[in-house]
């Protein structure tokens, strides 16, 4: 038992003494490294402003997105995403004919072109004009993961909206990119006669709402002016109710139609455009910052270096 308890407080004491020394050895290399600062701090100060002066310069090369957010209609979502495909190719295969054609005259600082849909299943699902939408979503999911069927191509390219993204190396004028883009989306023949067709159609429709709303106002005046009373008296059995209520709806119909309308001017509908936007996603616009912690650590990593070298020299004389 005596031998037992003595071996027990050897082990206690050697961990005491090893942790103690572990201690003093970090808090030696915190003072090392502290009292190695102060004695290089002219040379470490220096290469941090240095660093500063070059992520400034470094920063002012921005690179900058021209964002646009479309609304592709009359079905045109399929022809919207095979034309920039299209812009895509002709952009790697620097076809500088096609852009001059299309208004474009300088590609050069044009880089990557992408688009992709705005995630919107739900105005996908509740859309007035595609009521099936929802059972799609359901008989597609049934025997998948309904996030996934989401974010397929076949469901995603007929969200409502769709951002349109160009990286450039340096600024356009609105005239020089995004309009001829936005007018090249336009040129089609099938879809300029189906934009003719629905906006015709359209104002048909509200007109003949309107003359039937004014003929259901025609028929209550008429039912009012019946009543010996002079008084209107709304019941269930009268019939009345269901034409006040059919008439709500025509209302509600044509403001949707004359609200939509406006989208309706273009095959594909431009919702928003930021131009010029700096880039500042990953490590753009960030040198100023890390230029400077770059040059300092590349210093310190140097001159541990060069001194484990000549230790490590002395050591094999």
């Amino acid at each position: 038992m005596s031998t037992n308890s003595q071996d027990q407080e050897i082990d206690l004491g050697q961990i005491r003494t090893g942790i103690k020394s572990f201690l003093n050895n970090c808090l030696n290399t915190f003072f090392d490294f502290i009292f190695f600062i102060k004695k290089k701090i002219i040379i470490i100060g220096l290469l941090f402003i240095t660093g500063i002066v070059a992520g400034i310069l470094l920063d002012n090369n921005h690179s900058y997105f021209q964002k646009m957010v479309l609304i592709p209609n009359f079905g045109s979502n399929e022809y919207l995403y095979n034309k920039i495909s299209l812009l895509e190719s002709k952009l790697k295969e620097e076809d500088k004919a096609f852009f001059k054609q299309i208004g474009i005259n300088d590609i050069e600082g044009i880089g990557k072109i992408e688009i992709k849909p705005i995630n919107g299943i739900y105005s996908f699902i509740n859309s007035k004009d595609n009521a099936l939408n929802f059972e799609f979503i359901k008989l597609m999911a049934e025997d998948g993961n309904i996030e996934k069927i989401i974010k397929e191509d076949i469901t995603s390219k007929n969200y409502y909206q769709h951002e349109l993204v160009i990286n450039t190396s340096k600024p356009f004028k609105r005239n020089e990119l995004i309009d001829p883009i936005l007018n090249f989306l336009q040129d089609s023949d099938h879809f300029d006669k189906l934009k003719t067709i629905y906006q015709n159609n359209v104002k048909t429709k509200i007109e003949i709402n309107n003359q039937l709303i004014n003929q259901i106002d025609g028929l209550i005046l008429s039912f009012s002016q019946n009543k010996p009373s002079g008084s209107v008296t709304i019941s269930e059995n009268s019939g009345i109710n269901d034409i006040i209520n059919k008439k709500d709806e025509l209302i509600k119909e044509n403001q949707y139609k004359l609200l939509n309308s406006v989208e309706y001017d273009k095959i594909i509908k431009d919702q928003s455009i930021v131009a010029n936007q700096i880039n500042t996603s990953g490590i753009n616009n960030k040198m100023k910052f890390i230029v400077p912690i770059l040059f300092v650590f590349l210093y310190l990593m140097g001159y541990w270096f060069i001194k484990l070298y000549k230790n490590q020299a002395a050591r094999i004389n």
